[in-house]
């Protein structure tokens, strides 16, 4: 999170509570922290995701299986009223929409946040899922 915070091109961000969540899927494995971050920049949506692949390499991030165990990762959920289609690349994340662990925090950054593909409210999406796996992390004591 603080390399994300420190990229030349950011300007500003906010991170929500971390999330501590069941895998969905993939082979047994532990569950998962997940957080999510808001960032305001200029860039590209390209530009972004080629620095966030760069911060995974950078903290040793090995990608052996799909969906398997791993240390980091870093993904572009959602750019405001902005869609990407790209080989490498599509925003919304293909599979927010039937992500709990994803739009929980990201609509604690980004409440009025909205498909830019249909307008509908994130919001209302998260309503159609099941949230019960999705807990705030606490800290150890």
């Amino acid at each position: 999170m603080q390399a994300l915070s420190t990229l030349a091109g950011v300007r500003g961000c906010a991170r929500s509570r971390l999330y501590e969540t069941s895998p969905m899927e993939g082979p047994e494995q532990g569950d998962f922290l997940n957080a999510a971050m808001l960032l305001h920049t200029d860039w590209a949506a390209e530009q972004l995701l080629a620095s966030t692949m760069r911060i995974e390499a950078e903290h040793e991030r090995i990608r052996l299986q799909a969906n398997g165990p791993r240390t980091l990762d870093l993904d572009l959920l959602w750019i405001d009223a902005e869609q990407v289609r790209l080989p490498a690349l599509q925003v919304p994340h293909p599979r927010l929409l039937e992500r709990a662990f994803a739009l929980v925090p990201l609509l604690e950054l980004a409440p009025d946040a909205r498909d830019p593909r249909t307008g509908e409210r994130l919001a209302d999406s998260l309503q159609r899922l099941t949230v019960t796996g999705v807990r705030e992390f606490q800290e150890p004591a």
